[in-house]
């Protein structure tokens, strides 16, 4: 479940990814997965705003430079 101050308790974190000599050879996802710990972190950052279809980007930006 998300809290309501996760976005500043956490940082946002970027997967990590293949590196390129590796990914040409197959179609194999080029980003790997975080650990399941990492992942609740990240889900904590979500505000529960409220508007559908976020996956796309969180609608009210909560993505401050401050915090990445």
């Amino acid at each position: 479940m998300a809290k309501v101050t996760g976005f500043m308790e956490f940082h946002r974190q970027k997967g990590k990814r293949r590196p390129v000599e590796e990914r040409v050879k197959d179609w194999k996802e080029y980003e790997l997965p975080l650990p399941p710990e990492e992942l609740n972190h990240q889900a904590a950052r979500c505000m529960d705003c409220g508007v559908p279809f976020c996956m796309s980007g969180c609608p009210p930006g909560q993505h401050h430079p401050r915090l990445e």
